[in-house]
């Protein structure tokens, strides 16, 4: 694994992107929930939302090909 050293400029930039990024993914996401939670059995959202703190947590998904990760979109 290389290392790549990066100047304290460059990085407080990344960081402010980041932040900029998952506020813009929060609020998103909160008008995508208002929209479809009329919409959307209270057992799918609960799911949805337990998949979406795993994936907070760090939890990867990983998949074998394309047909798995099909599938997986589709229990969604």
């Amino acid at each position: 694994m290389q290392t790549t050293t990066i100047t304290k400029t460059e990085y407080k930039k990344i960081v402010k992107n980041q932040e900029l990024l998952q506020v813009q993914l929060n609020n998103l996401q909160k008008i995508v929930f208002e929209e479809v939670r009329e919409e959307v059995r209270p057992s799918v959202i609960k799911r949805w939302e337990k998949r979406s703190r795993d994936i907070d947590q760090g939890k990867g998904i990983s998949f074998k090909n394309f047909s798995a990760f099909k599938s997986y979109l589709k229990e969604l």
